[in-house]
């Protein structure tokens, strides 16, 4: 498994770091991003465009305590590390979303 740099790029293997058989199904994208109109759509659009087989219906969200912030947690189908990458960069040019994992 790679790791993914805030821009997106792979970073150095880790040793010992589990290995993703790739297609993997139930990959979990987790993104916690600041709770803002219609960022839930953008997120949504932008997964799509990566994981069209993606199931909208299998999403948990959850706010933060004070509102601030929102996280979402969607189920993919990760094909590759690549797939991986370009979904991170896209999402994280979001200015709402702080953080993707």
């Amino acid at each position: 498994m790679a790791l993914i740099t805030k821009e997106g790029d792979q970073a150095e293997k880790v040793l010992d770091a589990p290995k993703i058989e790739f297609p993997c199904e139930n990959y979990v994208i987790k993104v916690v991003s600041l709770d803002v109109e219609g960022i839930h759509t953008e997120i949504t659009e932008r997964l799509l465009v990566h994981a069209p087989e993606m199931d909208t219906a299998a999403e948990n969200i959850n706010r933060s305590s004070k509102g601030r912030f929102i996280s979402f947690s969607f189920r993919i189908v990760a094909h590759s590390e690549d797939q991986l990458s370009a979904l991170h960069r896209d999402l994280m040019s979001l200015d709402a979303v702080k953080m993707v994992l």
